[in-house]
């Protein structure tokens, strides 16, 4: 079997047993009840969307952070269709984020060459990752102090800490290390059929910890345990700080455990379902399941404009690029 053939069916498996678990767990909560809590929280669907436009946004900020003086390189248009695009995949494939990020760094390697793409998109996942140390290992104290250190979630969310911090701590290791520039020169040269130079790696962009990336990350991750406390009180849920915390983390629990299923579909539901008592639900399992799926909504929504937008800003692009062949053959006559 062609491998490109058996990647694709491997990924809509994953895909439909991640839509068998959603039916399952909804079949078990009751579809009348998820449909009316679903519907209850519609009002606030505005103000959630506007803050998944701020975490979009806020890993555009942490990769010019990165990219210093050669973000300038990038116009707009390359800006917000490599933005869109990364987003959408992180949605739609298994291992999103890591997929948005290869996504993102191609199309901005356009602009700033393979290397320099690569080795800005490396340190702004492990900026993300980062974040997710930070965001984990507060949530969990919050939720050892709210019930106890013997709660499952406060080691699962302990346990979710220290995974994001090696891989992390792995990625800046590589960054660190002169040769990953070879390696990730050679690793583009396979996948995308380029012919790449060593000596393109930009050295600057390996110096240090991208402190103000982290901290945009960061931000972020503030920004969408925000949004999770909306969603939380959308559905009937404790209102508050405290439940915001709570609600992302239970979130990042499953979005890990999930994440080789696109949009962690079923795996997040599940882990809202089996904490639901920690979101001051008690038994409403369809509250609790409404919280996933307005969270799946929203991205799944935000994820048909990115293609939209992808194909959009596809065709300015290519003009863009004849124009200016023009130009220099112009300029050569």
């Amino acid at each position: 079997m062609n491998p490109s053939l058996r990647s694709w069916l491997g990924r809509l498996l994953l895909a439909a047993a991640g839509l068998g678990l959603v039916v399952y767990f909804v079949h078990k909560a009751g579809p009348e009840r998820v449909a009316a809590v679903f519907m209850q929280a519609g009002p606030w669907v505005p103000l959630i969307l506007a803050l998944e436009s701020l975490q979009i946004l806020s890993d555009v900020v942490a990769l010019r952070c990165i990219l210093r003086n050669r973000a300038a390189d990038v116009p707009a248009t390359t800006w917000v269709r490599s933005s869109a695009v990364a987003y959408a995949m992180m949605i739609l494939l298994p291992a999103g984020r890591a997929a948005g990020e290869i996504t993102r760094a191609t199309l901005l390697a356009q602009k700033l060459g393979t290397a320099t793409a690569a080795a800005a998109g490396t340190q702004l996942q492990a900026s993300y990752l980062s974040a997710v140390v930070v965001a984990s290992s507060i949530e969990s104290v919050v939720v050892a102090c709210t019930f106890g250190i013997r709660t499952p979630l406060v080691w699962l969310l302990a346990a979710n800490a220290l995974i994001m911090a090696a891989a992390s701590g792995g990625l800046f290791a590589l960054l660190w290390d002169a040769r990953v520039g070879k390696w990730i020169a050679r690793a583009h040269d396979r996948v995308l059929h380029t012919r790449l130079s060593a000596s393109s790696w930009d050295p600057g962009l390996r110096k240090g910890l991208p402190k103000r990336a982290m901290l945009v990350c960061l931000a972020g991750r503030l920004t969408q345990t925000t949004q999770y406390g909306v969603i939380l009180a959308a559905v009937g849920g404790a209102r508050g700080v405290r439940g915001a915390f709570i609600a992302h983390g239970i979130h990042l629990v499953g979005a890990t455990l999930g994440d080789l299923v696109p949009n962690q579909l079923g795996i997040v539901d599940g882990t809202y379902s089996a904490f639901a008592g920690a979101l001051g639900l008690g038994d409403k399992t369809a509250s609790a399941i409404s919280i996933a799926f307005m969270a799946h909504a929203v991205q799944l929504t935000g994820a048909a404009a990115g293609v939209l937008v992808g194909t959009i800003t596809r065709y300015p692009g290519r003009s863009e690029h004849r124009m200016s062949g023009a130009a220099r053959a112009g300029a050569r006559s």
